[in-house]
């Protein structure tokens, strides 16, 4: 039994020390707070218009999520600088304080954050959310 202890240890002590050894390969993204994001039920631009950009070492993806508990149930999206073009979006309900993934783009492109309220609910007032890109 000793025997069979002594080489468990050393097996996993290698595959440890494998692993440790390994660099990590996930890509770091770059987050900005928005805040005091008022929404109604039409399409607004974040902050008046402020413009994000892709990072480098972000693999591409752009996440959102809210950093204030929502009470109402929102849609935001990622859209051209140029046009407004619609990159992508998702639908956070009520409380949702989860990334949720909006689009994967090319390192450097320009996109500003809109969002609304769902039909019928009215307007949310001084929420705070963060672009992760």
């Amino acid at each position: 039994m000793h025997r069979r202890t002594r080489r468990a240890r050393v097996a996993l002590c290698a595959v440890l020390c494998g692993v440790a050894g390994v660099p990590a390969t996930a890509d770091a993204q770059v987050t900005t707070d928005l805040t005091n994001w008022n929404l109604t039920e039409t399409l607004s631009i974040y902050g008046g218009g402020t413009q994000f950009h892709i990072s480098s070492s972000s693999g591409g993806l752009v996440r959102y999520r809210w950093l204030d508990s929502p009470n109402k149930v929102t849609v935001i999206s990622g859209n051209s600088c140029s046009d407004l073009a619609n990159y992508g979006n998702d639908s956070f309900a009520i409380g949702d304080t989860n990334y949720h993934s909006l689009f994967t783009g090319a390192t450097g492109l320009c996109f500003v954050m809109r969002g609304r309220t769902s039909v019928g609910s009215g307007s949310m007032v001084n929420h705070d959310g963060r672009v992760s890109r």
